[in-house]
């Protein structure tokens, strides 16, 4: 069928550059439009209250769904760690949540200083980067465990940096404190 369209072009590609459409044929579409009827606009807004519910209920249930996969997600991925080395997976998921938690302080510094965070984020993504494609690596890793080491010492330098990072943020907040103490 699409050969057959596509040589029918092919062979017709002349004419079809030379027709032209009638002059009048907009405004016969814009006549056959009129003469449809429109919906009225109660109809449009109003749904059914089962309709409405079966969304609702759909949401609910993705977002349990949701919820109840991700923890098991994660829960995998120290397993799989696990199977490596029980003591490096503890420590993995040790610094792992350390940096969650770091991250989630820093968060508050987008409100108030959101050029600082730009710059303290981008340092963060770029380790995160690196942290991502080691973990990539890991499964194809000829020495499963030194890679999962070198994540642990990517997660160990992330929180370095955000612990001064935090320090940083504190310290421009006291000094502006400072100088707006000297102002009065």
């Amino acid at each position: 069928m699409k050969r057959n369209l596509q040589s029918f072009i092919r062979e017709n590609r002349q004419a079809f550059d030379q027709a032209t459409p009638p002059g009048d044929l907009w405004n016969r579409i814009e006549v056959a439009l009129d003469g449809q009827q429109p919906q009225s606009s109660a109809s449009v807004r109003r749904m059914p209250f089962a309709r409405v519910a079966r969304i609702a209920a759909t949401v609910l249930v993705l977002a349990v769904a949701g919820a109840l996969v991700f923890p098991y997600g994660r829960r995998q991925g120290y397993e799989d760690y696990h199977r490596i080395n029980p003591e490096l997976a503890a420590e993995q998921q040790a610094y792992a949540d350390m940096v969650t938690q770091k991250k989630d302080s820093i968060a508050f510094i987008a409100t108030t200083n959101p050029t600082l965070y730009g710059e303290f984020s981008t340092v963060l993504e770029q380790m995160d980067e690196n942290y991502q494609s080691l973990k990539q690596e890991l499964p194809g890793s000829p020495n499963q465990e030194m890679t999962l080491e070198a994540m642990i010492h990517n997660l160990k330098v992330q929180v370095e940096v955000l612990e001064q990072q935090l320090n940083t943020y504190y310290y421009i907040n006291q000094q502006k404190g400072k100088n707006h103490e000297h102002q009065i």
